[in-house]
């Protein structure tokens, strides 16, 4: 820590001596004195300061510091309250910068100083400091100012910028964490006024779309760690932490706080000054699938997030899309096991596997090898007559329970149209139920996703701003030539499933819906949280004939919610347990078919 530039005893004598306009620090400290401007008029009414470049004298109290290494270098002083105006559109609040040196200053502390107005990272920061006093101290800070989420307009974060506030929730929802994705790396999380929802989740694309997604800007706020550190370790917020393996998940509730609201490239922050609380709740964290009740058939769908490996005899590494060593994989596929065996599914179906056939070193041949030597289950591979699914380096497959599901046939793909390129091909295999001898057809899915837009922004699958990303054209038409397949080869009882990279309200996921497919979940199911949101890329849908035999469906939390550092890539942080064997949850139905027929 580098030693303090402004003392009490050498800014006195410095600030006597120097050409300054103070005569004296008395004069400096005395309320009346002219050359200071009110932190108020710094601040303005608009997102920027009116007084960019300007070099400014102000006066407040110190409410929070964070000037040692690492921390946010520097503090935030608020207006003493006969420096205030009536003006709630202006913040009475301020960081100022201390860059390389440290001050020696408090909270409570009542201090002047002169510097430069900049805005640093969309902050409004006095820089350049060379001239601070402190003229004593107060028994009290000010009072913290009430900050609800979701705010009114995004002025209301700026009208509280740099100044202390207790953050709470309106609209009787808990404060929430909303999103993790920053948290190992950059040490800060989304807080939201309860869950925050992909828009195209739960409403429909278009207008509807987009005002929720404006709704939804105003009611976010990042929870920082009061540090400049990347990757902090320990992981910050332990008081947070929750779940089986003890983590930081989305969908956390918390008590109310105080802290300083800040910002940082476009987004608002809030600086807490006091250790967030969990707040109390009753529900568990979802462990395993829940029993399957007797005469029961389970079918899952699970995207196990690129699974490769290699060449399957320890080489091959990096690998394109999974692992970049042999021992990575080896946790990957750990964690994997762990999280189908806790599924307890007679069918699965698995997205995200390398696409290197089906041969004794394939990737999906070594995952069933190493299932079938946990000892759960024996499973079986459904093969096409083809060497391999498609030429995308990822594909689909379907395994079952020898035990209780049987198949006669080879698997089917379709290759054809739209999924030529862009969605991968689906696979279909017509499986028996051992205990009741009825047929099923399991089709496995995985559209193409909503990245790299097309540079042609005329294209029907460029980002027509409606909520469903680019792609949504490809995916309809996948939909509508799946469907049609279906028909063509007479598939009975038809189960859909799959990563389909659309939200529940999206054109492909409504389509089947109203073709002939029943969705058994609700919108407020999720698999997957993006951008501190949550919705539901995969789903389950059965031919609508089915109906009334589904007897339960469920979104397993094992991924989705949990920070990304606890997956097989970081050695400090792995367990070999479901938790974040992915980034999306699994999805797992129960069907109930009799023995005389349905």
């Amino acid at each position: 820590m580098t030693a303090s530039l402004f003392t009490r005893a050498s800014l006195i004598t410095a600030l006597i001596a120097a050409a300054s306009p103070f005569a004296a620090v008395a004069d400096v400290c005395k309320t009346d004195n002219p050359n200071i401007t009110p932190i108020n008029a710094v601040q303005g009414s608009r997102f920027n300061s009116p007084m960019v470049d300007t070099r400014v004298t102000v006066r407040g109290i110190v409410t929070a510091s964070w000037q040692a290494e690492k921390e946010l270098g520097g503090f935030f002083i608020e207006s003493a309250p006969d420096d205030a105006d009536d003006n709630d559109k202006t913040s009475e609040g301020i960081f100022v910068r201390t860059d390389s040196h440290i001050s020696n200053v408090s909270p409570k502390d009542t201090i002047v100083l002169s510097g430069v107005i900049q805005e640093v990272n969309d902050v409004t920061t006095i820089t350049e400091v060379d001239e601070l006093t402190i003229c004593g101290s107060v028994d009290a800070l000010p009072e913290a100012t009430q900050f609800t989420l979701p705010a009114a307009d995004k002025s209301a974060f700026e009208r509280v910028e740099g100044m202390r506030v207790i953050l709470s929730s309106s609209n009787n929802e808990p404060l929430t964490v909303s999103g993790n994705y920053n948290y190992s790396r950059y040490g800060f999380v989304d807080i939201s006024s309860g869950r925050l929802w992909t828009p195209s989740q739960i409403v429909n694309p278009g207008d509807e779309a987009r005002e929720l997604a404006a709704k939804n800007e105003l009611n976010r706020i990042q929870m920082d760690d009061n540090s400049n550190q990347k990757e902090p370790r320990p992981l910050p917020f332990g008081s947070l932490f929750s779940g089986p393996q003890k983590s930081l998940r989305t969908g956390s509730e918390i008590e109310p706080l105080v802290g300083v609201v800040s910002q940082f490239n476009r987004r608002y922050r809030f600086q807490p000054l006091e250790e967030p609380r969990l707040k109390e709740r009753e529900e568990a964290i979802i462990s395993e699938a829940p029993e399957k009740a007797g005469g029961t058939l389970r079918i899952a769908s699970f995207n196990v997030l690129n699974f490769f490996n290699g060449n399957g005899q320890g080489l091959g590494f990096p690998t394109p899309r999974g692992a970049d060593t042999p021992e990575e994989m080896k946790r990957q596929q750990a964690k994997i096991v762990a999280a189908i065996n806790a599924l307890n599914a007679d069918v699965i179906g698995i997205m995200e596997v390398e696409n290197d056939g089906f041969g004794e070193h394939s990737a999906i041949r070594q995952l069933v090898d190493a299932l079938n030597d946990s000892g759960s289950a024996t499973y079986y591979i459904s093969e096409p007559q083809a060497q391999r699914i498609g030429g995308d380096q990822i594909t689909v497959g379907l395994i079952y329970n020898k035990d209780t599901i049987s198949a006669s046939s080879h698997a089917l793909v379709n290759t054809a149209g739209a999924f030529a390129w862009g969605s991968r091909p689906p696979l279909a295999q017509t499986l028996k139920d051992k205990n009741t001898g009825e047929e099923f057809t399991v089709i496995v899915n995985h559209f193409k996703s909503k990245g790299s837009c097309p540079e042609d922004n005329e294209s029907p699958n460029s980002n027509q701003n409606d909520g469903q990303a680019c792609w949504n054209d490809l995916r309809v038409k996948s939909a509508e030539q799946l469907t049609e397949w279906i028909a063509e080869e007479a598939f009975p009882n038809a189960v859909l499933l799959g990563d389909f990279n659309a939200y529940y309200k999206e054109d492909p996921i409504r389509y089947f819906s109203e073709n002939g497919f029943h969705n058994p979940s609700k919108a407020t199911d999720y698999s997957y949280v993006y951008d501190s949101q949550a919705g539901a890329l995969d789903h389950i849908f059965v031919a609508d004939t089915l109906k009334d035999n589904v007897s339960g469906v469920y979104h397993l939390p094992f991924n989705a919610d949990e920070p990304w550092i606890y997956d097989y890539r970081n050695a400090d942080f792995y367990e070999p347990t479901p938790y974040r064997s992915s980034d999306h949850d699994p999805l797992v139905l129960d069907l109930r078919f009799s023995a005389s027929g349905m």
